[in-house]
C-alpha cells in the first residue's frame, strides 16, 4: 500500500507521539501519557485506517494507561477494541489476543472482579499454552495472575496446584522463583500450613536478595513478621520487621524496574 504525503505525515506523527507518551511512562506521569497515545491512535488512524493492528496495539497500550488511572470502563473499550481488530487481522487465537487478554485481566484484578478477571486469564492462558513455551514471560505472568486469582477467590487448593506444575517452568536462572515461593507461602498459611508457609516464606526472602529486589525483599518480610506474629514468634517477628522497614527505604531510593518478573524480560 502506497501512503500520501499528508499520511506518512499523520504516520510519523503517531510514532513520535507514542515515543514521547513511553518517556511519560517512565515517570509515572499517566495522564500526560494517556493524552499522547489517545492522539497516537488519532494520527495513525487518518495514516492507515481504524482497523490497522498497529492501531490495536496503541489501543492495548492506551487501555493499560487508563488501568494505572483507575479508569476501568474505558480500559474494558480499549482493549476489546483491540481485540475485535486483532481478531479480525489475525485470528480468535493469535498470540496477541492473548497479550490483550492478560492485559484486560489485570483491569478486573485492579477493578477487583475475580470473577471476570478469572474468566479472561483462562482465555489468555488457553491461547498462549498453544502459542508459547511454558517458560516464556508471558505465560508465566498469566499462570502468576490465575494463581492469585484463584486465591481472592478463596480457592487455595487449586491455586496451589497450578503453582506446582509451573514450577518446573521457574525454577531455571530465568524463572522468577522468588515471586512464586512468595505467592506459595501466602497460600499455605491461607490453608493453615504453617511449615510449608515458613519454608516459602524462607525461599522467597532468599530469591529477593539475591536478585537485589529490596522493594519486593521489604513487602516480602513486612508479610513474613505478620506470619511469625500469628505464630507467636514475636521477638524474631520484631527483628524481621526491622529489617523490612530497611529494605522498603532502599527499594524506594532504587531505580530499579518494579517489574516482579525482570528475569524474564529476555524471555518476552
Amino acid at each position: 500500500m502506497t501512503l500520501s504525503a499528508t499520511a506518512m505525515k499523520n504516520l510519523s506523527e503517531s510514532e513520535w507521539t507514542v515515543d514521547k507518551a513511553k518517556q511519560y511512562l517512565k515517570v509515572n506521569n499517566f495522564t500526560v501519557a494517556e493524552q499522547l497515545f489517545t492522539e497516537a491512535i488519532n494520527h495513525r488512524k487518518d495514516a492507515v485506517g481504524a482497523e490497522d493492528p498497529g492501531v490495536a496495539e496503541l489501543l492495548d497500550q492506551l487501555g493499560e494507561v487508563k488501568v494505572e488511572l483507575n479508569k476501568y470502563d474505558e480500559a474494558i473499550e480499549c482493549f476489546d477494541s483491540a481485540n475485535k481488530i486483532f481478531e479480525k487481522v489475525y485470528y480468535a487465537g493469535h498470540f496477541k489476543v492473548g497479550l490483550v487478554y492478560s492485559h484486560l485481566t489485570t483491569c478486573y484484578i485492579h477493578e477487583g472482579n475475580f470473577e471476570k478477571a478469572l474468566e479472561v486469564c483462562l482465555k489468555a492462558q488457553d491461547i498462549f499454552g498453544k502459542t508459547l513455551s511454558g517458560e516464556h514471560r508471558m505465560a508465566l505472568e498469566a499462570v502468576y495472575k490465575l494463581a492469585t486469582i484463584y486465591r481472592q477467590l478463596k480457592n487455595a487448593p487449586e491455586a496451589l496446584k497450578i503453582l506446582t506444575k509451573a514450577k518446573k517452568n521457574v525454577e531455571t536462572p530465568l524463572g522468577p522463583n522468588e515471586e512464586f515461593a512468595y505467592l506459595e507461602a501466602l497460600l499455605q498459611e491461607d490453608e493453615g500450613k504453617p511449615e510449608l508457609a515458613d519454608k516459602c516464606y524462607r525461599d522467597a526472602i532468599a530469591g529477593f536478595k539475591q536478585r537485589r529486589a529490596f522493594k519486593r525483599l521489604g513487602q516480602c518480610l513486612h508479610r513474613y513478621s505478620e506470619f511469625l506474629k500469628k505464630q507467636d514468634k514475636n521477638s524474631e517477628a520484631e527483628k524481621i520487621l526491622s529489617q523490612a522497614e530497611q529494605y522498603k527505604l532502599i527499594g524506594e531510593s532504587s531505580s530499579r524496574n518494579d517489574d516482579i518478573f525482570p528475569s524474564t524480560l529476555l524471555r518476552a
